[in-house]
């Protein structure tokens, strides 16, 4: 970064983790983030990337936060956010299934609200959870995520390629994804 210029960022930074807060994340949520992602926070931080405005185009969330907004996401669909008639409280139940499910651990950089990418821990493969982004007034993940064959094509299950397309999109190279 230093030798280039004019590239849309202006400052990419990596925080350090503690073993302390790693251990505590670790305990409170279980052997469900993939080894990757654990990796690199362990051994680079997490990373922040910042525009020449100031603006973040980048941002993990540290483990304490990690963890917040995933109680969070337990708590997330209130109950007058579908309404009180049985066929809306089944879909209210099933969204609080999905929204459980979810551990965020990075702000959508283009978002200004609570938007992050999450781990899906319910939907894996060999690879690791699914990582998808889940937005604050998104009601439709269950109907998405239960599905028998829910289209993952705009996902990944490999935190590697999340990073890339991060970085990618941090550069203006193109959109989160496929």
């Amino acid at each position: 970064m230093e030798r280039e210029k004019e590239l849309p960022l202006k400052a990419v930074h990596v925080t350090p983790v503690g073993g302390k807060e790693l251990s505590q994340l670790e305990r409170t949520l279980g052997k469900v983030l993939p080894e990757t992602y654990l990796q690199f926070i362990t051994q680079h931080g997490l990373f922040r990337a910042t525009d020449g405005y100031g603006h973040e185009r980048a941002r993990m969330l540290s483990p304490s936060e990690v963890l917040e907004r995933h109680e969070w996401y337990k708590e997330f669909v209130e109950e007058d956010s579908f309404g009180d008639e049985e066929e809306e409280m089944e879909a209210a139940r099933r969204e609080a299934e999905v929204r459980r499910r979810l551990v965020p651990f990075q702000y959508i950089s283009n978002s200004n609200v609570s938007d992050f990418y999450s781990f899906d821990t319910g939907l894996r493969r060999a690879t690791g959870p699914l990582i998808m982004q889940a937005y604050h007034d998104d009601y439709d993940l269950a109907p998405w995520l239960l599905a028998e064959a829910p289209d993952v094509s705009g996902c990944t299950f490999d935190f590697d390629e999340h990073m890339s397309w991060v970085l990618r999109e941090c550069l203006e190279e193109g959109k989160w994804g496929r």
